[in-house]
């Protein structure tokens, strides 16, 4: 299973028609009012976020989006925030950032590479990735109401209505959504259609336990299967995730019992695979003990990382848990200080647990040479010295250009620009033959 968690919130259904009709009403206006905002009003998100103890009054409302006029054209063009998540000492912790509601559900140049891929895998393997049980449906109608008000109050310019939004239009994909009664699909259907993220929704249940209820994952990376997880609780889903007794349950149900709707954070996982799938990973389809391949090239190694939020609905009192997956190529990062000497650290010193899981002694060998290069290819260019400590970024989680860039422009690497929509696709047809072997291994497991 690979590493998962955070939350997300709800706004309720009566709140989006409202703020929806007054965006329709007043478009012209806000245009002109966002185009004269000033630049550090407009760059108010691209700080580096700071860790700290904070906990709403239970009673404080969700935070309310922020118009964001991009067009779609401007979307297909548009790097999000550049995450780099990588620190030194490596301890397994929450590590949780507060999360600006404008970030709940971001926007990329990948969205819709990522909606056509989830269609695929809910057509293919249906339960596998979708599903809910019993109990959890007030919870996924206020997951869906609030997925629906983000997207048509955040990005007015990407998903438009002719009528009050009970149908929307996603100008991204193309696609009209009915949101008319009864609804003519489940509401996790609606939510996979609306935005790129992966969505967990767990229940305090008469107990006091936490169960994951409903689940809409397509995008694992690993081998989560939803249909053996609905029902469980955290201690059972998170079985394989390392020191998860002893370093992560404690602060997670410390957090749950604190969290209020006006509380959302955001945290960041990674791992490292040679291609972009978002399903199925090459570094999880390894059999135990296999190695990659040794015609691999080195430039082809991603770092996969799982940009993660938790959030709690204000109805149904629903805890929300958000992935969504996103590469960066370690050739693309390969100019910024330290991180090739990180990656080359935490692979090989992390601790034993973690480097198991993320499967690092399967490929660390191979790209180690690649890494050595990189580091004296540093030091050469005079980014590092020799005794430079190897340490957690100062701008931590983010990459050292988030400075330069804002929420309208977005962040494009300003040395090495990339784009891997065209090799997603590639990679996504010939990887299906290679998910069925996998998942029929792991049925016989």
């Amino acid at each position: 299973m690979v590493e998962s968690g955070n939350v997300y919130y709800l706004l309720g259904a009566g709140s989006a028609v409202g703020v929806t009709l007054y965006l329709a009403r007043n478009h012209i206006k806000s245009v002109l009012l966002n185009n004269n905002k000033t630049k550090s009003e407009q760059s108010s998100t691209e700080k580096v976020p700071k860790k700290g103890k904070y906990h709403s009054d239970a009673n404080a409302p969700p935070p309310e989006p922020t118009p964001l006029y991009i067009t779609p054209e401007q979307a297909k063009t548009r790097d999000d925030r550049p995450w780099r998540p990588f620190r030194f000492p490596y301890h397994q912790t929450m590590s949780i950032f507060k999360l600006d509601v404008n970030h709940w559900l971001d926007m990329d140049k990948y969205y819709y590479q990522y909606i056509k891929e989830k269609e695929r895998v809910y057509h293919s393997y249906g339960s596998d990735n979708i599903g809910s049980l019993p109990g959890s449906e007030e919870a996924c109608l206020e997951l869906m109401e609030m997925v629906k008000h983000q997207m048509i109050t955040r990005y007015p310019l990407l998903f438009t209505s002719e009528d009050d939004y009970i149908h929307v239009k996603n100008e991204l994909t193309g696609e009209i959504l009915d949101f008319s009664l009864p609804l003519k699909e489940d509401p996790l259907v609606y939510v996979s259609k609306m935005a790129k993220e992966d969505f967990y929704v767990v229940l305090k249940g008469d107990d006091g336990i936490h169960r994951l209820m409903a689940a809409a994952v397509p995008f694992p990376g690993g081998s989560f299967g939803i249909k053996y997880k609905l029902g469980k609780t955290l201690d059972v889903i998170h079985t394989e995730v390392p020191y998860y007794e002893t370093k992560l349950k404690p602060s997670m149900e410390k957090w749950f019992a604190k969290m209020s709707p006006a509380d959302l954070v955001e945290r960041a996982s990674w791992y490292i695979s040679w291609d972009h799938r978002l399903l199925l990973n090459n570094v999880y389809a390894l059999a135990e003990g296999d190695k990659v391949q040794s015609d691999v090239q080195p430039t082809e190694f991603n770092v996969r990382v799982e940009r993660q939020t938790l959030r709690r609905l204000p109805k149904s009192n629903a805890i929300i848990f958000t992935n969504h997956p996103v590469f960066y190529s370690i050739e693309e990062m390969k100019d910024e200080p330290l991180v090739p000497s990180l990656i080359r650290k935490i692979i090989y010193e992390a601790p034993e647990g973690i480097i198991k899981y993320k499967h690092f002694d399967s490929f660390r060998d191979h790209i180690l040479p690649y890494l050595d290069s990189l580091v004296e290819r540093q030091i050469e260019k005079g980014l590092i010295t020799a005794e430079t400590p190897v340490k957690t970024l100062p701008t931590y989680p983010f990459a050292h250009f988030m400075k330069d860039g804002d929420a309208e422009t977005g962040w494009s690497n300003p040395l090495y620009p990339n784009n891997y929509s065209e090799q997603l696709k590639k990679e996504i047809i010939e990887g299906q033959k290679m998910e069925v072997e996998v998942y029929k291994r792991q049925e016989m497991v």
